[in-house]
């Protein structure tokens, strides 16, 4: 799960990402959060993300989201980020950030399959860290809110 984010992550690194994402919980709910991905019988799916960015000079919502092997193929990633992306329309205007971006790998066809079926925009392909000091080249995927 980890080929188009840099490689597997150290344990110490993965609970200090853990670590971050479960403080985001304590923040005001536009200041980014992390969601479990539930199926209906209650199992864990994936994850999806928002968190509150400056890209060019605009405040941005930067979207991300991850799918466990066993259920990649079957909508859930494109139906975690439609349903995010009602979340962040639905926050109060004072909170609301108007563009919405998606950074996944060039080569990450499945990530690119779902910006597109979703109503992202493809601006530009361009050079995105993720995670923190790893560069690489991606595609820029932009969301307007309504």
């Amino acid at each position: 799960m980890t080929t188009y984010l840099g490689g597997p992550e150290s344990d110490a690194a993965l609970l200090a990402r853990h670590r971050r994402w479960t403080a985001m919980s304590a923040n005001a709910a536009h200041e980014g959060r992390v969601f479990r991905v539930e199926s209906p019988t209650g199992d864990t799916v994936g994850t999806v993300s928002f968190t509150p960015k400056e890209h060019e000079g605009e405040p941005i919502f930067e979207l991300g989201w991850g799918v466990l092997p066993e259920y990649q193929r079957q909508g859930w990633a494109t139906a975690s980020v439609r349903g995010l992306l009602a979340h962040l329309a639905a926050l109060p205007s004072a909170h609301r950030r108007v563009a919405v971006h998606a950074f996944p790998r060039v080569s990450n066809e499945a990530s690119n399959a779902v910006c597109r079926a979703v109503g992202f925009a493809l601006l530009a392909e361009t050079m995105h860290e993720f995670p923190p000091g790893q560069h690489h080249a991606s595609n820029n995927w932009r969301f307007t809110l309504p």
